[in-house]
Formats: structure tokens, sequence, C-alpha cells
């Protein structure tokens, strides 16, 4: 819109009075913009004021809950073993294997350790009816429920009489030598004869083909396994 002042109205609007008033033009534009400053000041207000949007928050993982409420570092669990139909809480090292966990943990003497590369079996053991070898089986993995058996659980105690007929046939027929690889080779024999309780020769040395005897013993382990087997069926 054109301005339709008169020369008189500008020279009036462009003097200053003396006593500092601001003139009628200069108290408008200055009206003016203090009305956009509040206005945007206003607007900043009510910008600033305006609730946030709620934000999603994504429900923690099982891994990050035991992380925040776990008083454990990364390399260690809380487990429960069953050995032998006996329950063990433990706090292990997630690199322990089995074998480390019963004997420095447990002080358990039922399985001794060979070459602890699973290479000659003479720590085997039984988880939930397999032999493994405890050597490199982790104990961390193992506290689900798993069944695991030492050759101090198939025997009622240490005299003849006690023993399994698994053990007894190995000492009446002279299965062992040094006897580091006996315990071994006697859970993997139970392992076979809960399956085929009448094995033949081949059956028997697949059964055992994971287990080393250092002394050379083998005619006698084998002769040991048959035993067994016959005492058992005869016991059936």
């Amino acid at each position: 819109m054109a301005d339709e002042r008169t020369p008189e109205q500008e020279r009036e609007e462009q003097h200053e009075t003396t006593d500092g008033q601001m003139t009628r033009r200069q108290f408008i534009i200055g009206a003016g913009v203090g009305a956009v400053v509040g206005a945007a000041g206003v607007a900043g207000v009510l910008t600033l004021g305006k609730t946030a949007e709620p934000t999603q928050v994504k429900p923690a993982t099982a891994l990050q809950t035991a992380q925040t409420t776990s008083d454990l570092p990364a390399t260690m669990r809380r487990v429960t073993l069953n050995i032998d139909g006996a329950t063990h809480n433990l706090t292990v090292d997630v690199r322990a294997s089995l074998w480390e966990a019963m004997v420095y943990q447990l002080g358990m003497a039922s399985s001794n350790l060979g070459c602890d590369r699973a290479q000659c079996g003479a720590c085997a053991v039984l988880v939930d009816g397999r032999a493994v070898n405890g050597c490199t089986v982790l104990a961390a993995r193992l506290g689900k429920g798993q069944k695991i058996l030492t050759v101090s659980g198939i025997s009622k105690g240490t005299t003849v009489e006690q023993l399994h007929p698994i053990a007894k046939a190995y000492w009446q027929q002279g299965g062992f030598q040094c006897g580091i690889c006996t315990r071994g080779f006697i859970m993997s024999t139970y392992a076979l004869l809960q399956k085929n309780p009448s094995p033949n020769e081949g059956e028997v040395r697949e059964a055992l083909a994971g287990n080393i005897c250092r002394c050379g013993e083998y005619a006698k382990v084998y002769d040991s396994v048959f035993r067994a087997a016959e005492d058992m069926r005869k016991k059936a």
C-alpha cells in the first residue's frame, strides 16, 4: 500500500522531541518489531514447552537382562551339574572343561586326564547315556538337566563285591596295566552294553575306538567286555 503521508507529517515523525520521547512513527515501528519478536518468543515458548512424543523403548533381550542383573564377569557362569545322581551348584569359567570342574572344584577322582586333547578317551564319562570326553566338554554347557555318570556312579563301593559287573570284569580279566585309561574304557563299555547287551567283536572294537591303551592291553580289554556282557545277561 502506498504511503499517503504529507511532507509535514514526515517531518513531524522524523523530528525527535527534546524530552527524549519517541515520535509516533518510531512508536509504531517499535511496536511492530516488538509484536514480531514477542510472537516469535511465544512461539518459541510453546515449542519448548510442548510435551515430547514418547519414545518407543524396546524390551531388553534375555542376554541384556542377564548382563544387567548378574554380578558375574562375562567369562563366568553359574551352573547346576547332576553328577552320579548328586546336584552340584558351581560357578565356572566358560572355558573350563567338565573334567576341570569335577577335579579342581569338586575334588572328584572318578575321571583320569590323559592327552587333554580328546584323543585318548581316558577321561570318558557318560552324558545322558553317551560316552564323551570330559576334557573337551565345557562345564558351562552342562547345567541344563543333563545327567552325568562317572565310574564312581555305577558301583556301590570299592570292594570287589560292590563293583559294577563291568569294573569287576576288568579287574578279573586284567584289562588294565598302568590304569590311566581304565576308567574311560569302563565307561565306554558301560555305554555300549546299555544299548547292546550282546555285542560281537567288531561292535566292541567300534565302541571302544575312541579309547587308547598305551600299554597295549587291548586283548584283555576285549576279554573284559565279553566277560562283563555275559555276567550282566545272567543278572538280567
